[in-house]
């Protein structure tokens, strides 16, 4: 046999010869689909958490007046603090400041455009006086005074006299000669009978405070008249 025939005969084989099956891919995609779904269910089913469901609490039971705990809870109509009733008020009110009292009479005075009485005055200083109000009694002592009257400035000048003066029976801190001075001066001149002999006596007092050194006594007595 040739060449030619075995050539051929080669070909005739490969015609008549049955071809291989190709595996077919179905079973594959099959195998995927069903590994993608598994790890599809696997993802969104941890997707979202669990809903958790709140259960009602269980309601407590009510405290009767019975109870062992009623002394310390109590019902709300009970908590609520009681308003103390009001007070009543005093008849008598207190002075809201040292000096209010005079100075309300004060105004009682002028608003009478000279009908008033100064004796008035006078009495109600004295009554201050004796109460220990001595900030009011010393306001009226100097209202009067200021209008001519001799006892008011007698007063006014022992309350500044150094031989007078006391922190219980006056307001003022400390003794003043040169307005002690002036008081008795004017109280003299307002006809007061004792007010000259407390003049002299006061007039020696400074001297002496003088000879002792004292500037304000040295200068009073320059000013002497």
């Amino acid at each position: 046999m040739n060449m030619a025939d075995n050539g051929l005969q080669n070909d005739l084989y490969r015609e008549v010869s049955p071809k291989k099956r190709q595996p077919s891919p179905l079973p594959k995609i099959i195998i995927v689909m069903l590994i993608l779904a598994g790890v599809g269910f696997y993802l969104f089913s941890d997707s979202e958490p669990a809903r958790i469901v709140s259960m009602p609490e269980a309601a407590a039971p009510a405290v009767t007046a019975t109870s062992s705990t009623s002394s310390v809870i109590r019902p709300a109509s009970e908590s609520k603090p009681v308003a103390a009733p009001p007070k009543a008020r005093s008849a008598i009110q207190a002075r809201q400041n040292p000096g209010d009292s005079a100075r309300a009479l004060i105004a009682e005075f002028r608003a009478k455009k000279g009908s008033a009485d100064l004796k008035q005055i006078l009495t109600s200083a004295d009554e201050f006086s004796a109460k220990g109000m001595q900030a009011d009694a010393y306001l009226l002592y100097f209202f009067a005074a200021r209008r001519g009257d001799g006892r008011a400035a007698q007063v006014l000048a022992k309350m500044h006299d150094p031989a007078y003066h006391s922190t219980q029976d006056s307001m003022l801190d400390q003794p003043d000669l040169v307005q002690a001075y002036k008081w008795y001066r004017q109280a003299a001149r307002g006809g007061q009978a004792s007010a000259q002999n407390e003049l002299n006596s006061f007039r020696a007092q400074v001297e002496r405070l003088a000879a002792s050194g004292d500037t304000e006594a040295k200068q009073l007595l320059l000013q002497w008249r």
